[in-house]
């Protein structure tokens, strides 16, 4: 993981992005092999987008040589300055420069497909349980503090590469804080296009300056950047949105996907925000239950959207729901490939993603001390603090997976509540 990681930084400095393979490689490769491989990825990837990343690094770059180590990495670099989830959008782009977009739709849709089936199953099992009220109380309660402790670590390792200098580190304070003050569901949109502003006119940070020549963008890649774009404003203004459920879940999930910079867990306050706050879709109860859904499978945390649309609308909204989180910034990977080179290279993009980037971690951090304070300390102050604890020790001290420290904190939660 070490040498992977050491990888992708040296792949944020490469600006040159090489062919895949030639055409006579291409047209040998099998779009039941991407799907196949895609649904192997799917089914294999827990711990989160780097988990993916590495595992898809294995396979494509190593055992099927359909790409070399730098062409990887420097679509890891694109992905990472891209909106929504950059593993899922790499290996889609990926698909996409093998066999077009046929290519483009198995990778897309073999990656997405076992989380999906998960959440459902998932789901299944807590509408099961629904009417045992004391599981369910232990559930709702018991999931917050490791969930807290998985978001918490999340933060650290994204400071660690994304606030080195004293300006980064209080941007990235001052983006927590507003999280937590402002209780506007739009507050974490508005603090990652603040803080990339403060970025672009207040920091003078040295930026690579890279000679790459001109290359004209194709008028469809054009529109597959611009059209997934606008669905942003169905958040920013939700009374745009039309009266049929199903088009409004999926065009919410879809407009907050174009607005995730910086890996799946920094939508958490924004799905809050809308799903409870602003649409009253969910209670805070069953928001907690879809989170730790999310933990528990394989594959982006993103798939909380897929538990949420099936408590809406059954099948059709968890699909909806779905498309719309995934399918709208893997397009937009696609279009912005074209032109790559000149995202690397523009010093304006590179001091933006910047601030982005400290962004994030605040907002990050932001969420798990946000879910924190949903526990009912005040009533329960001992049996919190030791739930707290132990999720502390299960998470970051013994540094178990999801899928034992969830169910471990809900058995404590059950025993002592």
């Amino acid at each position: 993981m070490l040498w992977f990681a050491v990888n992708l930084l040296v792949g944020y400095t490469a600006a040159m992005t090489e062919p895949v393979a030639d055409k006579s490689d291409l047209e040998a490769v099998s779009l039941i092999r991407i799907f196949t491989d895609c649904i192997i990825l799917g089914c294999t990837a827990w711990g989160g987008y780097m988990s993916l990343l590495a595992q898809a690094q294995t396979r494509f770059v190593t055992k099927r040589k359909w790409i070399s180590d730098k062409g990887f990495l420097d679509m890891i670099a694109l992905v990472s300055m891209l909106p929504g989830p950059q593993a899922v959008n790499a290996i889609a782009l990926l698909g996409y420069r093998l066999r077009g977009w046929t290519g483009f739709f198995s990778a897309l849709i073999g990656t997405v497909l076992p989380g999906f089936l998960f959440i459902l199953f998932l789901w299944k099992c807590y509408y099961y349980f629904s009417d045992f009220q004391t599981l369910t109380r232990a559930v709702t309660i018991g999931v917050l503090p490791p969930l807290a402790m998985i978001i918490a670590k999340a933060a650290q390792m994204q400071a660690l590469g994304s606030t080195r200098t004293l300006k980064e580190k209080i941007l990235a304070a001052v983006c927590a804080l507003s999280l937590l003050l402002l209780p506007y569901w739009g507050t974490s949109i508005l603090v990652i296009i603040a803080s990339a502003l403060v970025a672009i006119f207040f920091w003078k940070k040295e930026v690579s300056q890279l000679e790459i020549p001109h290359k004209a963008m194709p008028v469809s890649h054009i529109v597959l950047c611009i059209i997934p774009v606008c669905f942003i404003i169905f958040n920013i203004f939700p009374s745009l949105l039309p009266d049929l459920l199903l088009a409004k879940i999926g065009l919410v999930f879809a407009g907050i996907s174009t607005s995730l910079f910086g890996g799946g867990l920094v939508v958490v306050p924004l799905l809050q925000g809308l799903l409870i706050n602003d649409f009253g879709w969910l209670e805070q109860s069953t928001f907690n239950v879809a989170l730790a859904a999310s933990q528990l499978t394989p594959g982006p945390v993103l798939s909380v959207a897929t538990f949420a649309g099936m408590q809406l609308a059954g099948i059709a909204g968890a699909a909806l729901a779905t498309i719309g989180t995934y399918f709208p910034t893997a397009f937009i990977t696609v279009g912005a490939s074209s032109i790559s080179e000149k995202f690397l290279s523009m010093p304006v993009f590179q001091k933006a993603m910047a601030g982005i980037r400290c962004a994030v971690v605040g907002l990050i951090a932001g969420a798990a001390i946000t879910l924190l304070l949903k526990l009912p300390f005040g009533l329960y102050p001992l049996r919190v603090l030791l739930l707290v604890a132990n999720a502390f020790f299960l998470v970051w001290f013994f540094k178990l997976p999801p899928y034992i420290s969830l169910p471990l904190s809900c058995l404590l939660a059950w025993i002592i509540f």
